[in-house]
């Protein structure tokens, strides 16, 4: 261990001891994601991080189903002591547009650690689906009178939104296919039992570089580099997508100020290592290092944006 890192290592501790060291030990980071998904992945890779830095072993549990509400309610019941935290994705904000009669507040029944890295999103299909692009594929499904598939997670999550956007703007009848898991869902979509879906890069890359899917558009403000023949979507005409998925944690409602200050400080050590960013460069991902204050504002704009988009085309939990 180099001397810069020993001192952090012992200035965290002691910060754990001021602030009650054995009610401040984190053991758990909880995510809605299945093992082995997009989320997932980087949840471990924080956890052993951010287990060093803090030097301390973090354990990962996945809590998939109901579009990531079963961890999310998990850890909003959890004791405020640092014990446990929730890492996420932009799915979190919506859910209390969707569900009001929840038994937490995607906002005010968590307190903010910090974001952790965005990411845009691709439009991907099956490779024998008619049309180059986006554009080119609805185009042709209207014109031939022939319904779209589309795999998602569920009700009101990012996928399902884009999806509801795209049926009002073109028209084109598009149906959703519910997957337990996004995993699930991109394999019916490379097998071709379901036409199309939204997927972060990383997630989607491997069966797009292997000819298993084709990308249909990028949800980037400007082409990507690993995928310079797929047009943005704004390219293609159609407005109002949101250009980047990110990524979050968050601990319960009501922890101590100290222990969520450890917290953003071993976060945003994590996420200056050159080691890590490496890592998150191979995924795709940008690093997005910050104050609580920053994510706590970006999930109360993003609650508010999809509870209009929710409320104005009368989209009703299953």
């Amino acid at each position: 261990m180099t001397c810069n890192r020993r001192i952090a290592t012992v200035a965290l501790l002691a910060g754990l001891g001021a602030a009650g060291a054995r009610a401040q030990q984190v053991t758990k980071f909880v995510t809605g994601s299945a093992p082995g998904g997009g989320t997932d992945v980087l949840t471990r890779l924080l956890a052993e991080q951010m287990g060093h830095v803090l030097g301390r072993t973090i354990i990962v549990e996945n809590k998939p189903g109901a579009s990531y509400n079963i961890a999310a309610d998990f850890v909003a019941k959890s004791a405020p002591d640092g014990q446990t935290a929730l890492v996420t994705f932009n799915v979190h904000p919506i859910a209390g547009a969707l569900h009001p009669q929840l038994p937490f507040d995607p906002v005010t029944s968590f307190q903010a650690v910090g974001m952790v890295a965005t990411t845009p999103y691709a439009l991907v299909a099956t490779p024998s689906l008619p049309g180059a692009n986006l554009k080119e594929v609805l185009t042709l499904a209207k014109s031939q009178n022939r319904s779209l598939s589309f795999a998602s997670i569920g009700i009101g999550t990012p996928q399902h939104l884009m999806l509801e956007r795209l049926k009002q703007q073109t028209g084109v009848d598009i149906r959703m296919a519910h997957y337990k898991t996004a995993s699930v869902g991109q394999t019916d979509v490379a097998a071709g039992h379901v036409d199309f879906t939204l997927s972060t890069i990383a997630f989607c890359e491997p069966l797009v570089r292997a000819g298993r899917m084709k990308v249909l558009a990028v949800t980037s403000p400007q082409r990507l580099p690993q995928m310079p023949d797929a047009p943005t979507i704004d390219e293609l005409g159609y407005r109002g997508f949101v250009t980047d998925g990110w990524y979050a944690m968050l601990l319960p409602a009501r922890t101590p100020a100290a222990t969520v200050k450890l917290y953003n400080d071993a976060l945003n050590r994590v996420l200056a290592d050159p080691a890590v960013l490496q890592k998150f460069k191979a995924a795709n991902l940008v690093a997005t290092p910050g104050t609580p204050e920053v994510l706590e504002r970006q999930m109360r704009e993003d609650a508010a944006m999809w509870k209009k988009v929710i409320t104005e085309q009368g989209i009703k939990p299953e």
